[in-house]
């Protein structure tokens, strides 16, 4: 992040000092692209999915965490009537279980982030292409992204009509 506002003051800076800038006024917009993504139809759409599967895992791995809990219970009440070789067995059997409940979490998380970053990157690109247009189309010499950008006036901010023509042209 450091190195894309270093990058966009040196080249601010460069252009200022040079005669092009003097000869024509810069026309340069600021989009939210976080907000870009959630705001459009698809985004919202790609939220929604990814929180239902978030709860459908969440539930099923639930589920299994009673289970385990259940059995752990059944265990400690029967533990004093149980010989050393056989606390030994379902000791190790249950930190198995409970390591494989783990090892599943973390796949899960994994499974969401894959995902999620998946539609992310689709969305941005598209929405790269959308903002592509409206540069051209209204003569814009930059357009950064938010993240570059330490402050800007309100009226740079093109984040809504790149929502606008996100949303239509699908």
């Amino acid at each position: 992040m450091k190195r894309s506002v270093l990058t966009a003051a040196v080249l601010a800076c460069s252009l200022a000092l040079s005669g092009v800038a003097h000869a024509k006024k810069l026309k340069i917009g600021v989009v939210n692209m976080r907000r870009a993504i959630s705001e459009t139809e698809e985004g919202k759409a790609a939220e929604k999915k990814l929180r239902r599967l978030k709860k459908r895992l969440e539930a099923t791995l639930n589920r299994k965490l009673k289970e385990f809990y259940a059995e752990e219970q059944k265990l400690r009440k029967a533990w004093s009537i149980l010989k050393d070789a056989e606390k030994r067995k379902r000791a190790r059997a249950s930190q198995a279980k409970f390591q494989g409940l783990q090892k599943e979490y973390m796949q899960a998380e994994r499974q969401l982030m894959r995902r999620k970053t998946r539609v992310m990157m689709s969305i941005t690109k598209k929405l790269t292409k959308v903002i592509q247009r409206i540069a051209k189309a209204s003569d814009y010499d930059y357009i950064f992204t938010n993240a570059a950008v330490l402050w800007a006036p309100r009226h740079v901010d093109v984040t809504n009509e790149v929502i606008r023509a996100y949303n239509k042209s699908k």
